[in-house]
């Protein structure tokens, strides 16, 4: 591959998972669905199954590592804020790659995990008890792993990334790739030859394949070694793409997952400068058209008193609190970045 002999490369010692990439955390990416690798199935068009063929990236650019785990909170949610009644939020106290300056290191899914397991420990009566263990289990961190790849037949798209959860009986995306890895590298021994199936200049894509249900995707590698690209220039621009992990899987404060964890719905009150309740908002917003009806109907009253006739008195609508810069939904009834995946 001429002169890009020196890329990062996906090497042995590299491929392990870690709690966290070495890249510090830049700027957020405005959402755009090519970032990520969409492996859901069109249901409403009856798609049943699908194979997605992709090349691994180097993860971390120092080591070659392709993987990065990082720790999630899957939590229910209001049906405003996701169809499903479900959503996965990044952790603010598991994770070290992140903004701690910007949303500190206190997670309220952490801190309701532990005082419910704290409390289970002091219930004598068994259904408290397990109420209070359900809640703690229910608000427990889950481990992910994020990996950044190259979509074959969507090139012109460039890096995407694919987070999937660990599972305990290792189907997830994670352990089937190590799987692969090692059993293609004990076929390569047995015959006499180095042969790693990650590797960007001399490696293998992966074909995944979505089947409807909840099975594990499967994966396969194909049959012939090649390069992550042909173009050495284009090759060169993939591996060092800018876009971090945290750009495209976005980070929520505290004060907004403290409201998901109350099961209220998170609302930007930019009078306030903070997250509230949209309930508080909704109430605010009744009060003050109450207190506009309230006024409207004394003045009437007072120019009938006076024998004046007046126009109707035209309503003005109660402004709603705009959004701020930082967070682009006041009302968050979604996570753009979990949208097509």
């Amino acid at each position: 591959m001429g002169n890009l002999i020196n890329l990062p490369n996906i090497t042995p010692e590299s491929i392990v998972v870690t709690n966290d990439s070495s890249s510090n955390y830049t700027r957020p990416n405005a959402f755009n669905e090519k970032n990520y690798l969409n492996v859901r199935l069109d249901e409403k068009n009856g798609e049943k199954q699908k194979t997605l063929t992709i090349r691994l990236l180097p993860m971390d650019l120092e080591t070659g590592n392709p993987f990065v785990k990082v720790h999630m909170h899957n939590v229910h949610v209001p049906k405003e804020v996701s169809k499903s009644g479900y959503k996965s939020y990044i952790c603010l106290s598991k994770n070290k790659d992140i903004d701690h300056e910007k949303y500190g290191n206190k997670c309220p899914f952490c801190e309701l995990n532990q005082n419910a397991y704290q409390e289970s420990l002091k219930e004598s009566d068994p259904i408290k008890k397990k109420n209070f263990q359900d809640i703690s289990i229910a608000n427990k961190s889950n481990e992910a792993v994020i990996v950044r790849c190259i979509e074959r037949g969507k090139e012109d798209e460039g890096v995407k990334f694919w987070k999937f959860n660990i599972r305990r009986d290792k189907t997830d995306p994670y352990n089937a790739i190590i799987n692969l890895y090692n059993m293609r590298k004990e076929e390569g021994e047995r015959a006499g030859q180095v042969l790693n199936i990650l590797d960007i200049y001399n490696g293998r894509d992966l074909n995944v394949t979505i089947t409807e249900g909840n099975a594990a995707p499967q994966i396969l590698d194909a049959s012939l070694s090649t390069p992550l690209s042909r173009d050495e220039e284009q090759m060169k621009k993939w591996i060092y793409d800018e876009k971090k992990w945290q750009d495209v899987f976005s980070t929520k404060p505290y004060e907004y997952l403290s409201l998901i964890s109350q099961m209220k719905i998170p609302w930007y009150d930019r009078e306030q400068g903070k997250w509230v309740d949209k309930e508080e908002i909704d109430a605010k917003k009744q009060g003050q058209a109450a207190q506009v009806n309230e006024a409207n109907a004394e003045i009437e009253k007072a120019m009938a008193t006076a024998g004046v006739a007046q126009a109707p008195i035209a309503q003005e609508p109660v402004q709603e609190s705009a959004p701020v810069k930082d967070f682009t939904d006041s009302l968050i009834m979604k996570d753009e970045e979990d949208l097509p995946f």
